[in-house]
């Protein structure tokens, strides 16, 4: 319910919004699924290790929502009807893996499984019963635990929280890591107490104290970062502030003039830059980041370097994933013109407002994704778009009064 309400951002969001709806009939159930590679390692909450059974996995989720009476008002509740963790065996994976890889590098070093019969998670149901089942990580044939689904303040993924189920908790592990980042210029140029976590928020904060922890690993990470934003703005340095009375540490940008600019005088492109060079850097920083309109506050002419440096962070699917490759997934949300003729045509994915039949039958309006025409995304689901579809993001606009003379 907590997440249900966090969808929408706003004191008056209820939890029927995150069910489709045309206006005057919605649905009481959303499904949600994703297939993930996950790391075989993992360390439980009391810091133990445990090693997975397989690597590549399915997990599926369904709420549901009926309505109780309260105090004569009707309101919504949620439960959960369906939840399941399954794995693909390595003979599987061939045709669940689509994008351009190396079988010998990528596949290679990050698909396993050693596991045989059931799924991980799975849903029984008996009558108005539901049940989620929760199998034993080593494919034992012994009585699975199980949990009253529609009581569960919390997915079973959710509640995993200890080594004795390894895969259960490196999927949950790999769902945390996926990030939306919304960078904030406020939390970007604030310094940072010495003890601060070290890792980079959603909202760009933790940029000081994140910076410190690549020093302590490898100085070089100062140089490598200071190259990096060398080549997309006009500075010549990067440097740790750091203040032992008052604890603050503070990143200073060096200007060609020499000069060194703390964080709270940079602007907002600076600032979006330099902390994506820290997060391409750090090493810890693994999953999948969603990053909405990169554009904002960049110069037309500074896109291609943080195409560059966004595809940079993405992992290498021809090359064997290890600390200098981490398994890394960006995805981002982009209305720019300039940003959308950058993209190979391969990762390019157009979204749509299409008209089909609703609930009731009567025609409604729902979002598709596409993607161009021969494209493998387009080969899997036999569903494309052509380049005339998407003119308006490749030409200039029809009565554009400043354009350069050819």
């Amino acid at each position: 319910m907590d997440a249900a309400q966090k969808v929408r951002d706003s004191d008056s969001s209820s939890p029927e919004d995150i069910f489709w709806t045309d206006g005057e009939s919605s649905l009481d159930e959303i499904f949600l699924a994703a297939e993930m590679l996950i790391n075989k390692e993992v360390h439980d909450d009391f810091g133990r290790e445990a090693t997975a059974t397989s690597t590549f996995l399915r997990y599926e989720v369904k709420i549901a929502k009926n309505h109780e009476n309260s105090n004569g008002a009707t309101r919504a509740s949620l439960f959960l009807s369906h939840e399941q963790l399954d794995y693909f065996t390595k003979h599987e994976t061939p045709s669940h893996i689509l994008f351009p890889h190396s079988a010998s590098l990528f596949r290679q070093s990050t698909v396993m499984n050693k596991r045989r019969g059931k799924s991980y998670i799975s849903t029984s149901r008996d009558g108005d019963i539901i049940e989620i089942r929760l199998h034993q990580d080593d494919g034992s044939r012994g009585k699975p635990q199980t949990f009253p689904a529609e009581q569960a303040p919390k997915t079973v993924l959710a509640n995993t929280n200890n080594n004795a189920w390894p895969t259960i908790l490196a999927a949950r592990r790999e769902m945390l890591s996926w990030r939306f980042l919304a960078l904030e210029p406020s939390a970007m140029r604030r310094s940072n107490n010495m003890y601060d976590p070290q890792k980079i928020s959603t909202s760009g904060d933790y940029l000081a104290s994140t910076f410190q922890k690549l020093l302590k690993k490898d100085l070089k990470s100062k140089f490598r970062v200071s190259q990096q934003l060398s080549t997309i703005l006009p500075v010549s340095g990067v440097r740790l502030d750091t203040n032992e009375i008052r604890q603050l540490l503070t990143i200073e940008v060096k200007e060609r003039s020499g000069a060194y600019l703390p964080t709270r005088a940079l602007s907002d492109g600076t600032l979006r830059f330099l902390t994506l060079c820290i997060m391409a850097e750090d090493s810890d920083f693994e999953g999948l980041l969603c990053f909405e309109e990169p554009e904002n506050g960049i110069h037309p002419a500074k896109m291609r370097e943080i195409y560059d440096l966004l595809t940079g962070m993405s992992v290498d699917t021809h090359d064997v994933v290890n600390e200098e490759n981490p398994m890394r997934q960006v995805i981002i949300a982009t209305h720019s013109p300039t940003m959308v003729q950058l993209q190979n045509e391969e990762d390019l994915v157009y979204v749509e407002s299409v008209k089909t039949k609703g609930p009731n039958g009567l025609p409604t309006n729902t979002l598709r994704t596409k993607s161009l025409h021969g494209t493998w995304r387009s080969k899997e689901s036999g569903k494309y778009i052509s380049k005339a579809s998407i003119g308006a993001y490749l030409s200039l606009p029809k009565d554009a009064q400043i354009k350069l003379e050819i």
